[in-house]
């Protein structure tokens, strides 16, 4: 496990079900925005420090949009529902609105 400012388990952990994903845990009120810590989930499942990756996540997914998605909403209720999955080199990505981040290698 990395240490970082988001909550990343691999999926080998109690409580887990797969041993090919890793898991993260956003926190909309911590320090790690919602890309740092898809970043460290990549991190994790390449079992790669976060600063070697080869990963550009900008070239499959807008990380500005990616930050605001479920960011809460200007009237206050956080956004609760909903998923987003893409696909970044040998990786398949699930961003989930109640903070979850899947990362399961591909192949």
């Amino acid at each position: 496990m990395h240490d970082t400012e988001s909550s990343v388990a691999t999926a080998t952990e109690p409580g887990n079900h797969s041993p090919n994903v890793s898991q993260a845990f956003y926190d909309p009120d911590g320090d790690a925005t919602l890309v740092q810590t898809v970043l460290d989930a990549l991190a994790d499942a390449s079992e790669r420090p976060s600063d070697e990756l080869t990963v550009r996540l900008y070239d499959v997914v807008d990380p500005d949009a990616l930050n605001d998605l479920f960011r809460p909403t200007r009237n206050g209720p956080p956004r609760d529902i909903g998923r987003v999955s893409f696909s970044v080199e040998e990786f398949a990505v699930d961003v989930h609105a109640d903070g979850r981040v899947f990362v399961r290698r591909t192949n």
